[in-house]
């Protein structure tokens, strides 16, 4: 059976659903299956997945998928040089005592880390292990997308500052909601997931004073490997700064402008940890469409060009028909190929001290 990464899966589903709902019903009853499947869900090209049965800390290349998942960790790690960082993020599923998910979170993230380690051997210094002991923030995703009868009550439970979340939600709807998460959530929780961070590819450009992040798909943090020039241009005193703010035209637009707005709350936060007091002028952009066109016609190797920059360039089509003509394009590949690398250039902030871009 060919492989298909989340985002393909959630792609097919709303091309060939009608409604909202149903994207949604059929998301909730697929989500537990996509995580242990080892599918990329909200990571990075760059980011990978490994699934742990309940109560066990070692990795286990033959469980549920694992095996295809390890092989492409394998191949992404033994392609990276020393100089590169690998974050692991270790999770523990929310039913057992918390003193025994601490300790599984851990061991799991310790797991992955000698996993690599055996790999690459190089990359034994540059990996750092992130432990989340038990993932209340998976549960309320999983609640989120869900269409239960008792999600709302589940989630103010989570939400409460009560420290007996466990036993409420175990009494809720005579044990039912329990049971759902233990079925269909709390699987796809016991997971350790695997970011390579490229030294090689940096995502701060400079150019005459300019500086331009770019910030990974779905993602609002800026970049570690920002700090250092983010740091000198503070340094350099300015009283103001001119910050333009993009985002890739795929997502919703109410979507893509809450993800500006984090992304400009989290560099003006960084900034600020930096030592900059003077002021900041923002400018939105919104969905860089223009700079779509841009990369599409620099590329050199796609099928679709002359199509995709036929629709581009239509002024007739409003956004979300533009959308449809491009994912209609070689059944959603096209789309998709956008996605992963025309757009990866456009989520970006341009930060200049004398003007904004």
């Amino acid at each position: 059976m060919p492989f298909v990464t989340i985002n393909e899966f959630f792609f097919y589903i709303c091309v060939y659903c009608e409604t909202e709902m149903t994207v949604r019903r059929l998301i909730s009853v697929f989500a537990a299956f996509c995580f242990l499947a080892g599918c990329e869900f909200g990571l990075s090209a760059e980011s990978f997945q490994i699934a742990f049965p309940v109560g066990k800390s070692s990795v286990d290349t033959t469980y549920i998928y694992n095996a295809r998942a390890c092989a492409r960790i394998y191949d992404a790690v033994s392609a990276v040089s020393g100089s590169s960082r690998v974050i692991v993020r270790s999770y523990s599923s929310p039913d057992g005592k918390l003193s025994r998910n601490r300790q599984l979170a851990r061991l799991r993230g310790t797991s992955v880390q000698d996993f690599l380690s055996q790999i690459n051997p190089s990359l034994a210094s540059s990996i750092d292990i992130i432990t989340v002991d038990e993932d209340w923030e998976g549960v309320k995703s999983y609640l989120k997308r869900s269409n239960k009868e008792w999600k709302k009550d589940a989630l103010e439970i989570i939400n409460s500052s009560s420290g007996d979340k466990k036993a409420l939600l175990q009494d809720l709807w005579v044990g039912e909601a329990w049971e759902d998460l233990m079925k269909y959530c709390f699987p796809s929780l016991r997971r350790v997931s695997v970011e390579i961070q490229n030294a090689d590819i940096q995502p701060v450009t400079i150019n005459e004073g300019i500086s331009e992040i770019i910030f990974s798909q779905g993602g609002s943090k800026v970049p570690a490997s920002a700090f250092n020039q983010l740091k000198l241009l503070v340094q350099s005193s300015p009283d103001t700064l001119f910050i333009s703010i993009k985002a890739s035209p795929e997502g919703t637009l109410d979507g893509n402008t809450r993800l500006s707005n984090k992304r400009i709350a989290n560099l003006e936060a960084i900034l600020k940890q930096f030592g900059y007091a003077g002021a900041v002028n923002v400018k939105y952009c919104g969905e860089d469409w223009e700079g779509l066109l841009d990369a599409v016609k620099a590329s050199t190797d796609m099928s679709d060009k002359e199509s995709v920059i036929e629709i581009l360039s239509d002024a007739s089509l409003d956004r979300d028909s533009r959308k449809k003509a491009l994912q209609a394009l070689s059944y959603g590949k096209t789309w998709l190929r956008l996605m992963d690398t025309e757009m990866k250039g456009l989520r970006k902030a341009i930060i200049s001290p004398n003007m904004i871009l």
